[in-house]
């Protein structure tokens, strides 16, 4: 059984026949609830956030994941995956495996969705436990789908096993990560928990950034008074002492 990271070899068999087309998109239109789009956006707002300064994690989503070469159909989407050990952090098209030295995703998260659940909760669940994937998360943004809203599975032995709550009010610990997660009704939630900080989603990214920005606006304006101030006082000390100097010289 092959180490969490790594593509079993019983899904990297070569490609011995035709160049194969392995298409990066199906032409078919995306359609997501907000709810369930905004979920995606912001999970990878946090981690790219968090993995930003680690060139070999790779954060990604939407994105066709091929794992048997020379099988087109042998491919996944998911909604949200996370691969730590990546050749590059450069863009994909595609992630195809046995391009990227058989490197599997460390994390995944796929979206609850009524058209999707049943399928994610067996047949794509099952395909990545085989993958090697080390962790495998639903989350159900509005709360429809699973009890608690998120559930997750993390590999043992070669086969998954569930992961339970390590805290109060819902608190999940990934392995995989070395962050905590937890459902905030439409959010998924990540948390760094050797800092004690929670990962700031987009909007709260933006909402931080346009705060420092006014703070050092307002930091700058303070010292331009300050200095005002500072020399206003001073001119008014040379006019006093000039005022002196010639109530003495008529002295």
């Amino acid at each position: 059984m092959a180490a969490p990271g790594t593509l079993v070899e019983a899904l990297t068999e070569p490609d011995a026949g035709q160049p194969v087309e392995y298409p990066y998109s199906d032409g078919k239109v995306l359609m997501e609830t907000d709810p369930h789009a905004r979920s995606i956006i912001d999970m990878r707002c946090q981690l790219d956030t968090h993995f930003k300064a680690r060139q070999d994690a790779y954060v990604a989503g939407s994105m066709a994941l091929y794992y048997r070469q020379g099988d087109p159909a042998a491919v996944v989407v998911p909604d949200v995956f996370v691969v730590l050990g990546a050749l590059h952090k450069q863009a994909r098209k595609s992630y195809l495996l046995w391009e990227e030295g058989g490197v599997v995703p460390s994390f995944v998260v796929e979206v609850a969705s009524p058209s999707t659940s049943r399928r994610d909760a067996t047949t794509k669940r099952a395909t990545y436990e085989r993958m090697g994937v080390h962790e495998y998360w639903r989350f159900d943004p509005l709360g429809e789908l699973i009890a608690g809203r998120l559930e997750g599975w993390r590999l043992a032995g070669g086969r998954y096993e569930r992961v339970r709550a390590v805290r109060a009010e819902g608190w999940h610990r990934s392995e995989a990560l070395g962050l905590e997660l937890r459902a905030e009704r439409w959010l998924l939630r990540f948390h760094d928990p050797r800092l004690g900080q929670d990962m700031p989603t987009h909007a709260e990214a933006v909402r931080e950034r346009d705060e420092a920005v006014v703070e050092r606006d307002e930091a700058v304006l303070e010292r331009d008074r300050v200095v005002r101030e500072r020399d206003e006082a001073n001119q008014r000390i040379r006019e006093l002492e000039a005022r002196l100097r010639l109530s003495d010289k008529s002295a």
